[in-house]
């Protein structure tokens, strides 16, 4: 289960500068040097200027734009298993822009991989997602509740659980009995934590596991659901559509044409 930069890059952009999409598989993470980054995602609108971080998950409707003249950005995007859940989660504790004490650290590392990629040299999938999740892992101020810090190696040591089981069923009741809790309270403390319900959490972790699979291997879907817990290859090819947007093989297509 790997970490991936789908594209990254340093931009010098003018006015017209615009994305607008209503789906695109991976995270952004940006780093402003000059100018006003604009986004507008779900109904809010947000303005980062020189030293903000923006992340976001690029699968919601987006658009982002330079408010004027002279916007100047470096960014990565990043796909791979739990990514999603890893977004969400720093999002729901730091918010999409992000002001912390680690920008100028994170904008040297995404410089960095942006001269490994220029370059030509490659990394090791090991190397390369351990770059991306220490990358992330800077977003990340520690968690200021003295509630959920005292609940969260609960909840992690749950998460890890999930994410190294992700092709067997998973109850609700199960995890609770793992943290010690009621079915109940367990489940609005998960909620609060990542931002998602304990069963939406192992959705996305076997949609991102599908993801990997269909971008690194030949496996058939068939093979690929089993793998990530699904019976039926039927099933999960409308669980797959109805939160990516495509249909597992146009995703294979989609990552075969950008490589």
């Amino acid at each position: 289960m790997f970490y991936y930069p789908i594209w990254c890059g340093h931009y010098y952009c003018n006015q017209d500068y615009y994305i607008k999409r209503k789906s695109y598989p991976p995270l952004l993470l940006l780093y402003v040097y000059a100018g006003i980054f604009c986004l507008d995602y779900e109904g809010e609108h947000y303005e980062a200027g020189p030293g903000q971080l923006v992340f976001f998950d690029c699968q919601k409707p987006h658009h982002y734009y330079a408010k004027a003249d002279g916007l100047e950005f470096s960014y990565v995007h990043i796909d791979g298993a739990n990514a999603h859940e890893l977004c969400q989660y720093i999002n729901h504790n730091n918010g999409i822009l992000i002001d912390g004490k680690n920008n100028a650290q994170v904008a040297r590392e995404i410089e960095d991989m942006i001269e490994l990629y220029e370059s030509g040299i490659g990394e090791s999938v090991f190397a390369v997602s351990s770059r991306l999740y220490h990358l992330m892992a800077l977003l990340d101020d520690p968690i200021k509740s003295t509630r959920l810090r005292k609940n969260d190696d609960l909840v992690s040591r749950t998460v890890a659980y999930i994410r190294a089981n992700v092709g067997k069923k998973i109850t609700l009741h199960e995890l609770a009995q793992m943290a010690g809790l009621s079915d109940f309270y367990f489940s609005h403390l998960f909620k609060e934590m990542t931002g998602q319900s304990p069963t939406e959490f192992i959705i996305y972790s076997r949609i991102d596991q599908a993801k990997v699979l269909l971008t690194t291997t030949s496996l058939s879907v068939g093979e690929i659901a089993k793998q990530v817990g699904y019976a039926k290859s039927s099933n999960f090819i409308l669980m797959f559509q109805n939160r990516v947007g495509c249909s597992p093989l146009q995703f294979r297509k989609q990552q075969i044409s950008r490589q």
